[in-house]
């Protein structure tokens, strides 16, 4: 795959090119420029070019502490016609740490890529590498954008792969001018997999969302997918179920994520949630609170896991938030040890 996607990156160079060629020659009033958190922004070539660093320390109880730089994603939009649109986010993970630092090349991966066609105002097909639309964690992704420094156990990639590699087509409805999107997907990670060397991917998959605006203030999301993972392609498939609600108004938040995965042989089944709530204090400062709970065989682990997250957020400026929280529970040592975490993340 890698082979093959050499020249098609030359190709979109070379059409970005043309287009910004072509653009440099008309008569331009808005010319490029760069804000802070929204990157670099060329209006007549349809082009932007910004992203996100993200910096941790972390101090498990009964673990050595560590400072890493999480995450370094570089975000590339473009749109050479009004009905297409590509989309990259090439990210470092992992790459820089006081335990380990791991070679440049190793770290280095595709998040995201792929291109949107715009069939219509209600209608697109996404082709490539993107997001897995399972709940809210996964889809919302960047650091600067959550709003803690660990997630909660119901996202995690070792329950389901944070990526598809394939095709998705998504449809928007509106009920009684509210919106309802409808999505469906497959996936083939096993073949169509773009610069990522972990093995946590799925081998196949295929599944679907749906969201639906309940008011101005708040959703619900329904997700399913059958799947089964690289690491092993010949043994039963999973079944995941998924439901999700969201509430935001004035500052304040309640969140929440549930799920249910089920495998006919050792891989089991479990069950989990997770509820969140955010309260804004003084100064853009924010509380958080966050429960989860998660029973069954996670990762071949057996499982009757409760955990509790308490922290605080501030963000001084829009693009930049500062992230401190004490993780705590019962019987999570193996799979979400308690103890002190905090983070720096920033749109650049």
């Amino acid at each position: 795959m890698v082979k093959f996607l050499h020249p098609c990156i030359t190709l979109l160079l070379l059409m970005l090119w043309q287009s910004t060629w072509h653009a440099s020659w008309a008569d331009t009033s808005i010319p490029p420029s760069y804000h802070w958190g929204r990157g670099i922004s060329w209006p007549d070539a349809d082009f932007n070019l910004g992203g996100y660093v993200n910096v941790s320390y972390q101090h498990p109880e009964k673990t050595a502490n560590e400072l890493k730089l999480d995450e370094l994603s570089l975000f590339l939009t473009w749109s050479p016609h009004h009905r297409i649109r590509f989309f990259s986010e090439i990210e470092v993970d992992d790459w820089l740490s006081t335990r380990q630092s791991e070679s440049f090349s190793h770290v280095l991966k595709a998040e995201r890529l792929y291109v949107d066609l715009l069939a219509s105002e209600t209608t697109t097909v996404r082709l490539g590498k993107f997001l897995t639309p399972i709940g809210r964690w996964n889809i919302i992704h960047a650091a600067p954008l959550i709003w803690t420094t660990t997630r909660p156990l119901v996202t995690d990639e070792t329950l389901f792969s944070p990526h598809l590699n394939g095709i998705m087509l998504t449809q928007r409805f509106q009920l009684n001018e509210h919106n309802l999107d409808v999505s469906i997907y497959s996936d083939h990670s096993a073949r169509l997999d773009i610069f990522d060397s972990s093995t946590t991917g799925f081998g196949s998959a295929f599944g679907g969302r749906v969201n639906f605006e309940l008011s101005e203030t708040s959703q619900i999301g329904l997700s399913y997918i059958d799947f089964n993972t690289e690491l092993s392609p010949n043994a039963d498939r999973n079944d995941l179920v998924g439901v999700d609600f969201l509430w935001k108004k004035d500052g304040y938040e309640v969140s929440a994520e549930a799920i249910y995965r089920h495998a006919g042989d050792s891989q089991g089944q479990e069950q989990g949630f997770y509820l969140q709530g955010i309260a804004p204090l003084a100064g853009h400062v924010f509380a958080i609170g966050r429960y989860e709970y998660l029973n069954g065989t996670h990762h071949f682990i057996t499982t009757d896991t409760h955990v509790g997250v308490a922290g605080l957020a501030w963000r001084p400026f829009v693009p930049l938030v500062f992230k401190a929280e004490y993780r705590f529970g019962a019987q999570n040592g193996a799979v979400a040890p308690s103890g002190f975490f905090t983070s720096i993340s920033m749109f650049f």
